[in-house]
């Protein structure tokens, strides 16, 4: 059996798929994120397979190429060897996997990305299972994406904090890659730039027993949670009363890190993941509204 179907060969080729998938579902490329994660799965699947027994991936089929040319060994598909590792009590092959597999063959594509999007517990579950047989650790696989791997498997935080989680853990590995090799002063002036937003109305205007308030209000935000630069903030109308409007977050985005989120739920998850920093959070929010609307405003 040749090199590129050893041990090591089928683990390194694994580890960098996986992390090209996660630097697709970073740039919002699932159809790439699903093909990538496939290719890891599959390799991984095969490395634990050869470990055992290098027989455990061969399909039997012997392709002959005459004397000048050594003969083709075919090994068997990925859904052939996670049968295997089923049989074997080292994986569980769920829906979402087997999902996750017909979208990297191509055989169903995604519907608005949406069902792609949400597949990164699928990949980080199956891999961790592998790398528990190996007695290998996660970090040693997943590196740089360890923090968005223990994410994404916490069944202690809600899908959607999760996903907030993960995009700024993203977040934060595209604005390192954009100045990897560069020195160090670029990429403190980038961070130290400021976006150059008032607090101002945005959006449209809402008319309310005669009074008129805007839909939105946007703002200078806090540090970004991805990369600390200043972001933007925006403020959405969650009550429609003319003597009790309120305003909620409704999102934030980073001039330097990309960074976005965007819906009063997002904006929830975010808040609830800052902890003792959501003291600060509040205070900003307070001054922000009493400025823009003068004297004390309700800001529940």
């Amino acid at each position: 059996m040749n090199d590129s179907l050893s041990f090591e060969s089928l683990f390194q080729g694994a580890e960098k798929a996986a992390h090209k998938a996660m630097d697709d579902h970073g740039r919002g490329e699932y159809d790439e994120f699903a093909l990538h994660a496939g290719v890891a799965i599959e390799r991984l699947a095969k490395a634990v397979l050869v470990k055992m027994n290098p027989l455990y991936i061969a399909s039997g089929k012997v392709q002959f190429g005459g004397p000048q040319k050594a003969a083709k060994i075919y090994t068997i598909t990925v859904s052939e060897a996670l049968t295997r590792l089923q049989s074997l009590n080292i994986l569980k092959v769920s829906d979402q996997l087997r999902l996750l597999i017909e979208q990297r063959n191509g055989t169903v594509h995604a519907s608005g990305d949406d069902e792609s999007k949400s597949q990164i517990p699928t990949l980080a579950t199956t891999i961790a299972a592998m790398l528990k047989h190996l007695n290998i650790p996660i970090d040693t696989f997943w590196g740089r994406w360890t923090s968005a791997i223990n994410v994404a498997v916490n069944k202690q935080r809600s899908e959607i904090e999760r996903d907030v989680q993960i995009r700024i853990r993203q977040a934060r590995h595209r604005f390192d890659d954009r100045f990897k090799g560069l020195p160090q002063e670029l990429k403190e002036r980038a961070i130290s730039l400021e976006p150059h937003v008032i607090t101002a109305a945005f959006d449209h205007f809402v008319e309310i027993d005669s009074k008129t308030f805007p839909s939105s209000i946007m703002t200078p935000g806090p540090p970004c949670p991805s990369c600390t630069a200043e972001t933007t903030l925006l403020f959405g109308m969650v009550d429609r009363s003319a003597d009790q409007t309120q305003y909620a977050p409704d999102g934030i985005t980073c001039h330097a890190c990309r960074l976005s989120l965007d819906g009063f739920d997002e904006m929830a998850a975010l808040r609830d993941s800052l902890g003792p920093s959501n003291e600060a959070y509040e205070q900003l929010r307070t001054e922000t509204l009493s400025a823009f609307f003068g004297g004390h405003w309700d800001t529940n």
